[in-house]
């Protein structure tokens, strides 16, 4: 078997993520005379970019 085989990337294969693990909610900086961009979070085991709504402290859907 490979070097990167592993049961939970088997499980999140069979079942999805359940985005336990992740990074601190990251808000990109205003482009020149735009709004800001949106927060969101990264899963730090599957890697998807989840929205964050900082007024509730909650995560949201996936950013696409």
């Amino acid at each position: 078997m490979g070097g990167n085989f592993s049961i939970g990337r088997v499980v999140d294969l069979l079942f999805g993520c359940h985005h336990k693990r992740l990074s601190r909610p990251v808000t990109p900086p205003a482009k020149k005379d735009g709004p800001r961009g949106e927060t969101y979070v990264v899963c730090l085991d599957c890697g998807k970019h989840l929205s964050y709504d900082m007024k509730i402290m909650r995560v949201g859907k996936e950013v696409k």
